[in-house]
């Protein structure tokens, strides 16, 4: 299975100890389905990370998300960013990446906890939270 995972759910897998974004990337890392990134995605997470509200709070330095963030660009598809997307997320023109590079890499899911994209339907694409794809994944 190949999955585009947003930015949020990702960094929520990072700082959280445990749930279904953190466990959703232990089965990343287990090898148990492939993470599609681009350079967009992977720039909005080490943003995040590093904004000193989050790493403050947490505790990460920027060792470990420059770590994570490298971990992401090598054992992940890898993709270039999706270039002009056609607008998707009609309450968040930004998110319209996300669909596009599931489109374009046949992603069989985009795991998302935004609300923006409740409601969207993308023929062959399922847009489900971190929850709802783990029962998928065998867990």
């Amino acid at each position: 299975m190949q999955i585009v995972i947003d930015a949020d759910c990702l960094i929520a897998g990072v700082l959280a100890a445990s749930g279904a974004a953190s466990r959703l990337l232990d089965l990343w890392r287990e090898g148990v389905f492939e993470l599609i990134a681009c350079p967009q995605l992977v720039g909005e997470v080490r943003k995040a990370l590093r904004d000193s509200r989050i790493s403050s709070r947490y505790g990460i330095t920027p060792d470990e998300v420059d770590e994570f963030c490298k971990r992401l660009e090598e054992e992940s598809i890898w993709l270039a960013n999706p270039i002009d997307p056609p607008r998707m997320v009609p309450s968040d023109s930004g998110d319209d990446y996300l669909i596009q590079l599931a489109k374009e890499s046949r992603a069989d899911a985009l795991v998302t906890r935004d609300h923006h994209f409740n409601g969207i339907v993308v023929r062959g694409l399922e847009i489900l939270p971190p929850r709802a794809i783990l029962p998928r994944l065998g867990v």
